[in-house]
C-alpha cells in the first residue's frame, strides 16, 4: 500500500465516524450538548468546535503547499483560539464538518506518492517556526481528531448515549 492510501482511508473513516458520532451528539437535549462537563473544551459542542479548529489551523497551513486547498478553504471561518466555538448550534456544525470533511477526502484523494518527500513550513501559535515531513503532520491531523472524539465518546456514555462501534476495521465499504 501506497503511504497516500492510508492517509485516503483516514479520511473516509473520519467523515464516516464523525457523521455517526455528531448525530449521536444531535440526540441530546440541547442544554447537555452545551453543559460544561469538566473536559478541556468543557462540553460536547465545545469538543466539536475544538476539532474543526484544530483542522482548520492545519488547512490553512498545508494550503501553501496544495492549491487544492488554497482555493477552496478561503470561505472558511479563520479561527484564534483553541476553544474558540465556530457553531454554536451542533445542527450547524454538523453541515459545516460534513463539508469539511468533504474537502478532506478531496485532498487525500489529490495525494501523490512523491507528497511524501514534502516538508511543512509553519508557524505555531507561538510564532515559533516548524517545519515538518507532511506524512507526520498528517499523522497529528488525524490523531487529533481521534483523542478528541475519545473524548466525545466518553461524554457521551456519561450521558447514556449509545453512539455504537468506533472501530476503524467497523468502517462500512472497507472490504
Amino acid at each position: 500500500m501506497q503511504w497516500s492510501d492510508n492517509y485516503r482511508r483516514a479520511a473516509r473513516y473520519n467523515a464516516w465516524i464523525n457523521q455517526s458520532l455528531l448525530e449521536a451528539s444531535l440526540s441530546l437535549p440541547e442544554p447537555e450538548q452545551n453543559k460544561d462537563l469538566g473536559v478541556f473544551f468543557y462540553s460536547v459542542v465545545g469538543s466539536w468546535n475544538h476539532i474543526m479548529v484544530g483542522d482548520l489551523f492545519w488547512l490553512n497551513r498545508l494550503a501553501k503547499i496544495f492549491p487544492i486547498l488554497d482555493d477552496k478553504i478561503d470561505h472558511w471561518p479563520k479561527p484564534k483560539a483553541l476553544d474558540e466555538i465556530l457553531y454554536g448550534s451542533l445542527n450547524d456544525l454538523a453541515k459545516a464538518r460534513q463539508k469539511l470533511d468533504e474537502l478532506i477526502i478531496e485532498w487525500c484523494d489529490f495525494l501523490r506518492e512523491s507528497d511524501c518527500e514534502s516538508r511543512l513550513e509553519y508557524f505555531t501559535r507561538q510564532e515559533e517556526l516548524r517545519v515538518k515531513p507532511l506524512p507526520e503532520v498528517m499523522q497529528h491531523v488525524f490523531n487529533h481528531q481521534t483523542h478528541h472524539r475519545g473524548q466525545i465518546t466518553a461524554l457521551l456514555s456519561q450521558l447514556g448515549v449509545d453512539y455504537g462501534t468506533t472501530d476503524f476495521i467497523a468502517m462500512p465499504g472497507d472490504d
